[in-house]
């Protein structure tokens, strides 16, 4: 299967009422793969992206499947991090990736207007910067204090701490101290976690 997506027509009402499909963009997978991993991925791991549907000896496509996506996060949780639970192996992914996009030309912006604002106004924006990645993350943030907030994601994959590295990378990214990321609840596809940080 292709991993290549095809985006619905505009012309046609069945076009027009379908829902595009899930899509991880471009620079995304070039953050994690071509940036944060570039160098450490084994010709055995590189192969079993390439069946899944991304060939990183080529030019990237610019947007892959969610579930191409999904497949080559867990070839990489399996393959770079055997040594971990898997939960922990996915918590490091989840931080690697802001590292990577971070110095992608988009990510670089994104995380530059994050150092400015600041953790709480960084996470009061965090549902734009998440859909900066894919077109498929909703994120809402509860506000429980100045340095402490509840954060909805509405899929996580099956693996929350994903999550849980993504928000721990970039509180740190804001310059918060003593940050701590608790996933509270997992319900359907998506997961509830409390983030706090001392200041």
């Amino acid at each position: 299967m292709s991993s290549a997506v095809q985006m619905p027509s505009r012309s046609g009402a069945a076009s027009v009422a379908a829902a595009p499909p899930w899509v991880v963009f471009d620079h995304t997978v070039e953050g994690l793969f071509r940036v944060a991993l570039h160098g450490r991925l084994s010709a055995s791991t590189e192969s079993n992206l390439r069946r899944a549907g991304l060939d990183l000896s080529k030019k990237l496509l610019p947007a892959y499947s969610f579930e191409t996506w999904k497949r080559c996060l867990e070839i990489v949780a399996t393959d770079l991090y055997p040594h971990l639970p898997p939960a922990e192996a996915w918590r490091a992914i989840g931080r690697t990736i802001v590292e990577g996009v971070g110095r992608t030309v988009i990510g670089r912006a994104t995380l530059a207007v994050a150092r400015l604002l600041g953790p709480l106004r960084a996470l009061r924006r965090l549902r734009h910067m998440l859909q900066s990645a894919d077109n498929y993350v909703e994120a809402s943030v509860t506000e429980r204090s100045t340095t402490c907030v509840e954060v909805s994601i509405n899929e996580v994959m099956g693996h929350p701490t994903y999550y849980q590295g993504i928000l721990e990378a970039c509180l740190g990214i804001t310059g918060a101290q003593g940050v701590q990321v608790d996933v509270l609840s997992c319900e359907g596809k998506g997961a509830t976690f409390l983030v706090a940080w001392t200041q």
